[in-house]
């Protein structure tokens, strides 16, 4: 007969991760606060430990002026423009059928000219539907929306709770580091020590690739934003939200927020202005290539695009939504802290919580 504790003490590793794995199973329900939570906490971390570096005051006061800063210009932003994204949104639905009708009409009349192209152009009228394109049809498009306008409620909660939780980290972090750390002298040495530098590795990673790409939608967002203005591309508020939310996702973003700008812009000018999106948008997503990403991602996050599809695409199979935001940077982590274990590479939690320590003695005296 297997003794359980012997088996358990023979193989650790595999039991402490076997429970690690298990406690997010657990979570799963709310994986979604607890990681937008976690997404927060680093990115106004990150700002407070910058003020504080180079303004002598105590973290205290900076992390309760970053907060009321950000939720003053997030309130601002919702009673000015969300009204005006809702709109614009039951607008763009009821007319999204109408613009499928007009493409397909604008390919007839192509083919009609060009009798040479006609396969081709019948293939493609097949393909452009809205089964084709969102898995839906023009039924279970109106059900997509009533249940996108339910959900709004649902969101704007979990926002919420997100920054209240992630200020109460932020603003007692150099205690909790401390209470971590303490772990090494308890009953779960082992499993700290087993699993804290893994983790804290894996959460830098996380932390850093959507704190680079949030910049960088928002960069975007407002490039596009006065494009669109340029162009009088409408609606400019239900757009620029769908670049924003897009460009959380690399490479297949660009994709998903070109769509309707070029539905919309063919609908109101036809090829001439559909070609002068395309040039805007190609413009736009230069100055990422070759601006944004590699001085705000650096060479910790490059990859090549076609590989990044390939990730993408297998996250979106196996996990759905949360493979696609979180299949490049787990597959980043995978290759350089478990297949390559650089000597010297992103210092761990120990060292992470001693500097942290250090910083933090000085202002405490």
């Amino acid at each position: 007969m297997i003794n359980l504790s012997e088996f358990v003490r023979a193989n650790k590793k595999v039991a402490i991760w076997a429970a690690f794995f298990a406690l997010l199973f657990l979570v799963r329900e709310v994986f979604g606060l607890v990681f937008l939570t976690f997404i927060l906490a680093y990115i106004f971390n990150n700002a407070v430990v910058k003020l504080e570096r180079h303004f002598r005051l105590k973290r205290y006061y900076w992390t309760v002026a970053v907060y009321l800063l950000f939720v003053s210009v997030v309130t601002s932003l919702m009673i000015m423009v969300m009204p005006r994204i809702i709109t614009e949104a039951k607008d763009f639905f009821n007319k999204l059928p109408e613009l499928m009708s007009a493409i397909r009409l604008y390919l007839d009349e192509l083919a009609h000219k060009q009798p040479q192209m006609t396969p081709f152009l019948v293939s493609v009228k097949e393909a452009i539907t809205l089964k084709n394109l969102l898995g839906l049809s023009n039924e279970g498009l109106v059900g997509l929306v009533i249940g996108f306008f339910n959900r709004i409620s649902h969101f704007l909660t979990y926002f919420l709770l997100a920054t209240l939780f992630s200020f109460l980290i932020v603003l007692d972090l150099p205690n909790l580091k401390s209470r971590v750390l303490a772990l090494r002298q308890s009953r779960f040495k082992e499993v700290y020590d087993e699993t804290a530098d893994s983790v804290a590795q894996f959460a830098m990673v996380v932390g850093y690739t959507f704190q680079a790409q949030i910049l960088i939608a928002i960069i975007n967002t407002i490039f596009t934003a006065l494009g669109l203005w340029l162009l009088g591309i409408q609606p400019i508020a239900l757009l620029s939200s769908i670049v924003f939310f897009a460009g959380l996702i690399p490479v297949w973003g660009t994709f998903i927020s070109s769509v309707p700008i070029l539905l919309l812009a063919f609908n109101d000018g036809g090829m001439v202005l559909a070609g002068q999106t395309v040039i805007m948008i190609a413009f736009i997503h230069a100055v990422e290539a070759y601006i944004l990403n590699p001085n705000i991602v650096s060479a910790v996050l490059k990859i090549n695009p076609l590989l990044t599809l390939i990730i993408l695409y297998l996250g979106h199979t196996l996990f759905g939504l949360w493979g696609v935001l979180l299949g490049v940077p787990v597959a980043v982590y995978v290759y350089r802290y478990i297949i390559m274990k650089p000597a010297d590479d992103t210092p761990g939690m120990t060292a992470q919580v001693e500097k942290g320590k250090e910083t933090d003695r000085p202002q405490q005296q």
